[in-house]
């Protein structure tokens, strides 16, 4: 470290990687930092220590005026705050060109200030970078310039990341998967099924009894007896109870995922609606503008007596027809954010716009692929499944239990009269004579025939979902590709002639206002046609699970 009380001047050099040095020029008027070619936050941080090196954070006032608060401003608590940043003092960058040198903005700064340099590192030997060697290889760079920022508040999580704007369609579905009430339902059903599994398996309890016999039979009082008894399940209707719960457990996680699927298909259809809704509301402040422009054009032109007050009265109209529009998409907006609220499982949605394009991923749709897909991963087709081998395993259980359970009873007594003890053994077993389960053998069957040709009747509902919602994709996505590529470029073009014309005074208003209305329903048209394919698109990538809950 060097000082000279003449011209309050301070230098520090600091090594860096081995090579390049770290010189930092403090004055009464400025400070200048000279940084090597590392990343803006590694010159953050070293600038900070540089500073806390000096006493910064001390309260050291004497360096400069500008140096007037503690580093510490930039702060972060472990909590979840956001900081601010207090605006830098004034810095002149002095950087280490390609060849090794340093370059500073004035030149003849250092040589009024006289400077003697001494190096600081502990090896003693000469550095690469005295103030001899320097000075000589410094050259004048133009184009480093005084920054001064303001203050900002930024949120300590997002610092250093580029955080999307608005709100995102993967943002609105993972609060939907995390708080939609009819998830949370589906996810109690299947914990439900859960515990009927379990109780199942469960075989009976024990029974524990106290008899007591021939209690005043010649004055005697009795046989005293304490007998337990014990049910014994055959021909494991345990474990086929379970295996018909098994398949009840898997037919409700198809139905929580029908949940989900159907969840996600309404809040992606939503969002389509509403991102759409938000960019007609754009358009029609554009068409606003455009109106009111237009009557300050024509307002122009009757002044110079080019035209008629029939073409002001007309732009007048227009623009209030323009803003009649715009507050009815602003309207249409609201509610349409309400709707995707509602379909997301909350109150109201977070603030701010809706961020995505509704054009996005609108590709073609082959037939064959999205049946085969279906066809595999569709869990309406699963739910189907279990609830054919839950009616098979049923049937099973029916059968088991025409066989028998066994009723085991042992126990010890005592004879008061004669204070002799005696055992109690017994076995009990019903006899299917009238009673062997044939009913329920029969309506199991019937369950089986029933699953059979559910799954028959989902796949062929399924078939016919997709070809319809194919279709309206399809159509839909036609439709936008001919506007997007051909349509809106000559509307837009079309428009563009109309008003030159109208400028030059070569045309009337009447056909610039049919070449502005022309753009802007074709730009409408376009948001139609991107929205339906979206819609359409939302069902199918759901699985084609119907929309209503």
């Amino acid at each position: 470290m060097f000082a000279l009380a003449e011209s309050q001047l301070t230098i520090r050099s600091y090594p860096s990687d081995g090579k390049h040095g770290l010189v930092c020029i403090f004055t009464e008027e400025d400070a200048v930092i000279a940084n090597d070619r590392t990343s803006t936050r590694r010159r953050r941080a070293r600038r900070l220590l540089l500073l806390a090196a000096l006493g910064f954070t001390s309260g050291c006032q004497s360096v400069g005026q500008h140096v007037a608060q503690s580093t510490s401003s930039e702060h972060v608590s472990a909590t979840n705050q956001t900081r601010v940043v207090e605006p830098p003092i004034t810095v002149r960058t002095v950087a280490f060109t390609d060849d090794d040198d340093l370059q500073v903005r004035d030149l003849d700064e250092l040589d009024e200030l006289d400077v003697e340099l001494d190096d600081l590192d502990s090896d003693g030997g000469a550095s690469a970078n005295d103030p001899a060697s320097l000075r000589d290889a410094m050259a004048l760079d133009a184009a480093n310039e005084t920054v001064e920022t303001a203050p900002f508040i930024q949120d300590q999580y997002s610092y250093g990341f580029e955080q999307p704007a608005g709100l995102t369609l993967q943002s609105i579905e993972s609060m939907a998967l995390g708080s939609h009430p009819a998830i949370a339902e589906a996810r109690a059903r299947v914990e439900s099924t859960r515990g009927q599994y379990v109780q199942a398996g469960l075989p009976f309890n024990p029974v524990l009894q106290y008899q007591s016999d021939e209690i005043g039979n010649e004055d005697a009082t009795g046989l005293h007896s304490v007998q337990m008894s014990q049910q014994f399940v055959t021909a494991n209707k345990l474990g086929i109870a379970q295996q018909v719960q098994a398949r009840e457990i898997q037919k409700q996680q198809a139905a929580l995922r029908i949940a989900e699927l159907r969840v996600l298909t309404r809040v992606r259809a939503a969002f389509a609606t509403a991102i759409v809704s938000q960019r007609r509301a754009n358009i029609a402040d554009q068409i606003v503008e455009l109106a009111e422009k237009s009557i300050e054009s024509v307002n122009a032109l009757l002044e110079a007596e080019e035209v008629s007050k029939i073409a002001l009265l007309q732009a007048r109209v227009e623009a209030e027809q323009a803003r009649i529009t715009a507050e009815n998409a602003r309207t249409q907006l609201q509610a349409n954010l309400r709707t995707l609220a509602a379909a997301a499982g909350m109150q109201t949605l977070p603030p701010g716009p809706l961020s995505g394009n509704v054009g996005d991923d609108l590709t073609g749709a082959p037939w064959e692929a999205l049946l085969a897909e279906i066809s595999t991963n569709s869990p309406e087709l699963s739910r189907a499944g279990s609830e054919l081998e839950r009616a098979k395993w049923s049937l099973q259980l029916a059968c088991a239990q025409v066989t028998p359970n066994v009723t085991g009873t042992v126990g010890v007594g005592v004879d008061a009269a004669t204070d002799d003890t005696f055992a109690v053994i017994g076995v009990s077993v019903p006899l299917p004579i009238r009673n062997r389960n044939q009913g329920n053998i029969r309506s199991a069957r019937a369950d089986i025939a029933a699953a059979s040709a559910a799954i028959q009747s989902t796949q062929l509902s399924l078939e016919a979902r997709l070809a319809e919602a194919v279709g309206r994709y399809q159509v839909a996505l036609e439709r936008y590709t001919r506007l997007q590529e051909s349509v809106v470029p000559t509307s837009e073009e079309t428009y563009k002639l109309s008003l030159e014309a109208f400028d030059a005074g070569e045309t009337d208003f009447l056909q610039l206002l049919t070449a502005q209305r022309t753009l802007f329903t074709t730009q409408l048209n376009v948001l139609d046609a991107a929205g339906q394919a979206k819609q359409a698109a939302a069902e199918i990538e759901g699985l084609l699970v119907t929309l209503s809950l």
